[in-house]
């Protein structure tokens, strides 16, 4: 199954001083970006990455199962911090195949379901 992951880092409105800043960079965005790496190598994240000028991901995941999702989306550093969307994905000829379906009961006179 795929799903399109969404993360965005909430702020807290406290100005941040240069030593957490620096903190943050270490302990968060780069260990989330490293995570995201390596699941891109282990072919769970088919395609995505970080939002231009946001502390943000974006990312098409492949997974088996509900929890699997969940267990990978949570193994991402900045995942405590962040607010996550996770979106179920129909590809494309699983969607065509649906809608020719509805096509074909409207054609009989059937209402689509």
């Amino acid at each position: 199954m795929l799903f399109l992951i969404e993360i965005d880092h909430v702020k807290s409105g406290q100005p941040v001083t240069n030593e957490a800043g620096d903190a943050f960079i270490e302990q968060v965005i780069l260990p989330s970006l490293a995570r995201g790496e390596q699941l891109a190598a282990e072919k769970k994240i088919l395609a995505g990455g970080a939002v231009l000028g946001r502390i943000s991901l974006r990312f098409i995941l492949e997974a088996e199962a509900l929890p699997d999702v969940d267990r990978i989306v949570s193994s991402l550093p900045i995942w405590p911090l962040a607010e996550t969307r996770v979106t179920p994905l129909v590809a494309f000829a699983d969607r065509r195949k649906s809608v020719e379906a509805i096509r074909e009961r409207l054609a009989a006179g059937s209402k689509p379901q």
